[in-house]
């Protein structure tokens, strides 16, 4: 996990699996990735959560890479648009609904990498491990 740029701090992101409560995992602070199971089949969408600090923020962007045996086999970007900076607010943005791989051969444990970026510049970078269940 990379120390978050001074101007930009994920705070959030709550996993909203059809059917499910949802699951929260704070960002703000943590120093390790996170585990996140999803059964096979099921829809999901993402909710990330960030704020923005000190200046504007331009051509915001989310980027998942899943990998299998380090091949890439999914990956997911979410334009976050532009933000100005804020002392107390916190911007929501929902990713598209996704549906989880299902079946007996998709089941097991994928390496993930989720990317923040402002244009090309990279402002905040983890890597969290996905396991599609039965």
């Amino acid at each position: 996990m990379t120390v978050p740029h001074p101007d930009f701090i994920p705070y959030q992101n709550v996993l909203q699996i059809k059917g499910q409560e949802p699951i929260v995992f704070d960002l703000e602070g943590r120093t390790e990735g996170v585990e996140v199971k999803i059964p096979g089949g099921a829809k999901y969408f993402t909710t990330l959560r960030f704020k923005v600090k000190n200046r504007k923020l331009e051509n915001l962007k989310y980027k998942q890479v899943v990998k299998k045996g380090g091949i890439p086999v999914k990956t997911k970007e979410v334009e976050l648009g532009t933000r100005e900076p804020s002392e107390t607010e916190i911007y929501d943005v929902d990713s598209p609904e996704d549906e989880a791989p299902g079946g007996w051969l998709t089941r097991g444990t994928y390496a993930a990498t989720t990317t923040y970026y402002e244009g090309d510049k990279e402002l905040f970078s983890t890597q969290w491990t996905l396991e599609i269940t039965k």
